[in-house]
């Protein structure tokens, strides 16, 4: 049952690129509407109980992969295009976000300040796989895409980090609103320090099987 529904999940995400690339439409709506079709609030075919204990695995190895993949793709030649635009929509644009979303669910949904601040942070998320649709279908200037291809990952990892600290600090209780900034900064350190000594492996490992000579074809 498992592996036929992990089927049908590939197949809808497959048929779902297929039809928005004919219909000129970012594949991220398709996505969308086959998910709720599938998902228990319609046919009930694919729930949080179908994957049991592996789900929170799973979306773990998948975020890791969209960013890898998105972050891949990004050249600092187009990051060095507006360079001043992008700082501001990774700091100051990603903080209003978080700010004001967390105002309008405490106001119109009448939730804790803790709730709204966490939805708040998942919101700051706007993600390659949504961005990197749309661009595909809309056209923007060169500039503008390098500083949403930008932002939609670098808020990615934002919205990740922060996500965890909120809850951990102010919905869990396992610290005190002041440690929320030196949480956040230690996680980011700690993450861009792995990561960047990773790229660097990786860099190392494809820069010498580039230059490994390849061997002499060989003469009947």
């Amino acid at each position: 049952m498992l592996i036929a529904t992990v089927a049908l999940v590939l197949a809808l995400g497959v048929a779902s690129r297929v039809l928005a690339d004919r219909q000129r439409i970012p594949s991220v709506l398709f996505l969308i509407v086959a998910g709720i079709a599938i998902g228990p609030e319609v046919l009930g075919l694919v729930s949080q109980e179908t994957f049991g204990g592996g789900l929170s695995a799973m979306v773990g190895v998948s975020v890791a992969i969209i960013l890898f993949e998105g972050g891949y793709h990004l050249h600092l030649e187009k990051l060095r295009e507006s360079p001043t635009a992008l700082t501001r929509m990774v700091t100051v644009g990603a903080a209003i976000t978080w700010l004001g979303t967390a105002a309008a669910v405490v106001v119109f949904l009448d939730t804790s300040l803790e709730v709204g601040l966490l939805v708040g942070a998942l919101l700051i998320a706007t993600g390659p796989t949504v961005i990197g649709p749309i661009l595909q279908v809309v056209t923007v200037r060169d500039h503008v895409a390098s500083v949403l291809e930008g932002e939609g990952v670098i808020n990615d990892v934002t919205a990740a980090i922060l996500v965890v600290v909120v809850f951990e600090v102010l919905v869990a209780g396992n610290g005190t609103p002041v440690a929320l900034v030196g949480d956040f900064a230690m996680r980011l350190f700690v993450g861009l320090t792995f990561g960047a000594l990773i790229a660097g492996i990786v860099w190392l490992v494809l820069d010498r099987a580039r230059s490994r000579p390849c061997a002499a074809p060989l003469h009947a």
